[in-house]
Parts: structure tokens; sequence; C-alpha cells
């Protein structure tokens, strides 16, 4: 039987859209590479731009959560334009945009405009919004049993920002010098590397995937709102669980590393130290992600998405019992973190994917990134407080005692489904 998609590519029979998903995932690994690569240097470079052009650690900080607060805001309309338009269009908006808006952090940094520096902020959120998005893409033509490790596999595209990220950070700090105003140079890179990340998802992606299995019925043609989306995130007990799910392991994951540095910093560690440590963190975050995809499909999204949580809470009690001299049992505490981010979000992706009708599956995805981002962002910005009120160690039992809430919570509802 011949298929012919939205975008005017024809595919013949399983095997060719066996073959087709292969080069679907090759593409977006490579696009997601760049993204990564790029996207790696944003957040710290924004901050120093700001702080050397105001003069303020506060309002350095606002720069920065700014790009999650676009991410936000950009996440339902991506995925809205997603479901109109396909993946392709969707993703390479997401990243232009995010283009455009290292170009203005470059503009805000030349003409010292502050409110276009957040502006440009703003902006960059779309390619992190955009980023997201990519891991779904990995699953539209996926088959059932499939979903976890097609999805798994895009995390080592993010390997590179982890190991390379730093080191390009210095090697385009010559960019612009003597012109540019300092820290800015990078941003131009920033800015190619996100257009090149839009215009190659826009050239790679073909057939567009989404496209392609809503020819195929995998997707209805019917284009639900908004409020149909969140009212099956609220309303479907499978589909709340994972957004649940993903929004406690995110943020979780986002307060106790942002805060880990500075833990670190107050026991006299090293700037090396702090950076080894992170980069363990790291590590554990995404080397895994093809074992978690694989065992997702093997042994449950739901049996994963409990080690994932378990993992947390063991994370938790772990840095919370850290002092701040021990970078070895920080590190180790960081490094049950990021394991445990990898299981419980990749898990918990695909849980939400599995669980959500087709018709709605698309615009469902971006309403979970949108609740995700946003209790991230909040977390993020809380995270400072509370270790001023409470400690490191009083944020680590926080996170830790959430976390198990929810894994008390999807543990009993996995059981009581079992026994039905």
């Amino acid at each position: 039987m011949a298929v012919k998609p939205a975008d005017g590519e024809t595919v013949r029979g399983d095997e060719s859209l066996r073959t087709v998903q292969r080069r679907v995932i090759r593409s977006l690994l490579l696009v997601q590479a760049v993204f990564s690569l790029m996207f790696a240097m944003a957040g710290p470079l924004i901050s120093l731009i700001a702080e050397r052009l105001t003069g303020s650690a506060g309002k350095a900080g606002l720069a920065q959560a700014m790009i999650y607060c676009g991410a936000v805001l950009f996440s339902v309309p991506l995925a809205s334009l997603s479901m109109d338009r396909g993946r392709r269009s969707g993703i390479a908006a997401g990243y232009l945009t995010g283009a455009a808006g290292a170009a203005a952090v470059v503009l805000g940094a030349v003409f010292s405009s502050y409110l276009l520096l957040l502006a440009g902020a703003v902006s960059l959120g779309a390619a992190l919004a955009a980023g997201a998005q990519a891991r779904y893409a990995a699953t539209d033509l996926a088959s059932a049993d499939r979903l976890g490790r097609s999805m798994g596999v895009l995390s080592w595209s993010s390997i590179a920002a982890a190991v390379l990220g730093p080191a390009l950070t210095g090697a385009f700090a010559g960019i612009g010098r003597g012109v540019l105003p300092e820290f800015s140079g990078p941003y131009v890179a920033i800015a190619a590397g996100l257009a090149i990340s839009g215009v190659l998802v826009f050239v790679m992606l073909r057939p567009d995937p989404l496209l392609l299995a809503r020819s195929l019925d995998r997707e209805t043609k019917a284009r639900p709102k908004f409020r149909t989306a969140l009212a099956a995130v609220a309303g479907d007990p499978p589909v709340r669980r994972a957004v649940l799910s993903l929004m406690i392991v995110h943020a979780t994951m986002i307060s106790l590393m942002n805060m880990a540095s500075i833990h670190l910093d107050h026991g006299a560690a090293t700037l090396a130290t702090i950076g080894v440590v992170i980069s363990v963190h790291t590590a554990a975050m995404f080397l895994p992600g093809p074992l978690v995809g694989y065992l997702s499909d093997r042994i449950g999204a739901h049996r994963m998405l409990l080690i994932g949580l378990a993992l947390e809470v063991a994370a938790a009690i772990t840095l919370a019992a850290a002092p701040a001299h021990d970078p070895f049992l920080v590190g180790l505490g960081l490094l049950l973190l990021g394991a445990g981010w990898s299981a419980g979000y990749l898990s918990g992706s695909v849980l939400l994917t599995a669980s959500t009708r087709s018709g709605i599956r698309t615009l469902v995805q971006g309403a979970a990134d949108f609740l995700v981002l946003l209790t991230s962002a909040g977390g993020a910005l809380l995270a400072g407080v509370m270790v001023a009120l409470w400690g490191y160690g009083g944020l680590s039992v926080f996170w830790g005692a959430v976390v198990a809430i929810v894994f008390v919570r999807i543990a009993t509802a996995a059981r009581r489904t079992s026994a039905e």
C-alpha cells in the first residue's frame, strides 16, 4: 500500500516506514546536537552580560530566568503550529525565534538596553521549547513497543553540549573582541547555531513524521483546542499521573542542581571541583537515555518511572546529608539525581505519549511541556529563597518529601490498575 503524506513524499509498506523512522531519528540527532551545543552557553553567558550591564546580581539572575519564562510562553503556540503544519514547522520556528532572541541579546549589550536583553531572553526560550518538542517527534512514527527506545536515543545528542559546551564558550570569546561588549561575542555564534538548527530541521526532517503519522491514521485530522488538551490532562488519570510525574521530576532536578554549585562554594570548593561535580551530574542525565528507553519498552514505563522517582528520593536524602565541604558526597547525590531524572523524565514522556489518544496527542504534549516548564521556572525561582531560609539540606528534604508523595501515588495507581 502506498501512502502519500501531507508534505508530498510517498512511503510504501512497513519496511519503508521503518526506514523513514530511522532517517527521522538520524536527522533529529544531528539537529539536537547542534542545538544543545549552542544552547548550553546561553544561560550562563546571559547572566554575565546582564551583570556587566546593570551591576546587579539580581537582574542577572532574572535575565537567565526569562529564558525559562519564554519556554513556558512558546510551548503551546509551537505545539499548535506543529498540529497545523507538522513538526518541521513547529521545531524550526522555535529555533529560528531563538536565533532572533540571541541576536537581540547582542544588540541589548551593544546599546546597553536591559529591556532589549530581557526580550531576547524570552525569545531564546522558544528554542528551549522546540528542543523539548523534538523528543516527541522521535515517537510520531514509532511502534507502540519502541516508544522508549526512539525517545531515549535522542538523549545522546545532549552529550556533546555537556562535554564541549564549556570549551566552546572560551573558543567563541574572541568573536567581536574590541567591537562587541564583553561576553556578547559568543552570542553571535549562538544566534548562528540556532539558525542553522532551524534550517537543518526544516530541510532534513522529510517526510514530516507527524504529518505522515496523521496520513496513516495514527493521528486524526481533527484540530483540537488547547482547553481540550488541558481537559485531557486533568480528566484522564494516566495522563494526569504522567504530567504530574514530569513536573515533579524536572522541578526537583532543576532546583537541586542549580543550588548545588552555591552549596559547594560555601564549602570552599574550587571552580574546577564544582565543574567536575556538575559534569558527573550531566553525564548521569544523558548517558543512560538509550538504556532507559529500552527498559521502558521492556518492563513498562510505569516501572521505570517508579525507579526514577526512587532514585530522586535517594538523591535528595544523600544531598540533605552532604556537608558543603564534601564534594564526593555532593557528587554522589547529583549523580543519583541525574540518573533519576533520566529514568523519570524519559519514562514519564513515554507514558504520556502512550496514554494520550492520537487526535489530541500533540497538543497534550505541548500542554504538558507548558506545565513542566512553568513548575520548573517556579521551582528555580523559589530555590534561592528556600536555601536562604532552610539551607541546601532543607531544600533537599523538601523535594525529597514531594517526590516520595508522588512515588506513593504512582505506585498505588499502578497496583490498582494491575488488580483490575
